[in-house]
């Protein structure tokens, strides 16, 4: 049990191996799927409850699982990453249907997924439960929030990118501050992963946040075309 819920593996994957890429595969299907059936989905209101459900059950399995095998470590197991917390306001959204909330967490959601996504840690591997843990918390994460833009219909405009800067600008800094005092370095503050810093040494150049806002500027801008093509639908119907 401590090595499921523990941090070492005995392996490691590559990043944009074949695990990797099946991941991105499997995300970009099922969002292409929930396009497609998006009017059979809606039959299923159940769908929004039991999305919640999931991604609940998911951090509290991480950290009780942490907890029982005596493991559990306050510099690596509080949920306060952003795609946690980001995912803890989707689940109320969607519980208590504020519709009007998803006009920023969409753009914080796809943010946060998608550059996890792409930048996964070859070290969490399925031989442990952080591994269940990335792919419940950030891949059907974003499946999820697609589920909720072509299914659920809630609304979204360009008008949330705004709100998103507020939004992740007042967690970053509350984060900052816990960091300090908790001698964490959640969300990456401070430093990136080891790892990333081996295959991109240029990362160095420039401070983690520094990168957190380039890389912003094209993810935004490409989660903005969903949003373009489903006015056009919905235009043209």
């Amino acid at each position: 049990m401590k090595h499921y819920f523990g941090l070492k593996s005995d392996f490691q994957l590559s990043f944009l191996g074949p695990v990797h890429l099946l991941l991105i595969a499997v995300t970009i299907i099922s969002i292409l799927l929930i396009y497609k059936y998006r009017e059979k989905l809606r039959k299923y209101p159940i769908i929004r409850k039991i999305i919640p459900i999931i991604l609940f059950s998911n951090m509290v399995i991480y950290i009780a699982g942490a907890i029982i095998a005596g493991i559990y470590d306050i510099k690596v197991h509080l949920p306060i990453h952003y795609c946690y917390i980001t995912g803890f306001l989707f689940q109320y959204m969607l519980l208590k249907e504020k519709k009007s909330w998803y006009n920023m967490l969409y753009y914080a959601i796809f943010f946060c997924t998608i550059t996890v996504v792409i930048f996964q840690d070859p070290a969490i591997t399925p031989d442990r439960y952080e591994f269940i843990l990335l792919v419940v918390s950030h891949h059907f994460l974003l499946i999820s929030s697609f589920y909720t833009l072509y299914v659920l219909e809630y609304p979204v405009n360009v008008k949330g990118y705004k709100p998103f800067v507020i939004y992740s600008v007042i967690v970053y800094t509350t984060v900052f501050i816990l960091n300090r005092i908790l001698g964490t370095d959640y969300i990456f503050n401070s430093t990136l992963p080891p790892w990333i810093y081996e295959i991109l040494p240029f990362v160095k150049a420039l401070p983690p946040l520094a990168w957190l806002i380039l890389l912003s500027i094209p993810l935004l801008a490409l989660a903005y075309l969903p949003i373009k093509h489903k006015n056009k639908i919905t235009k043209a119907n």
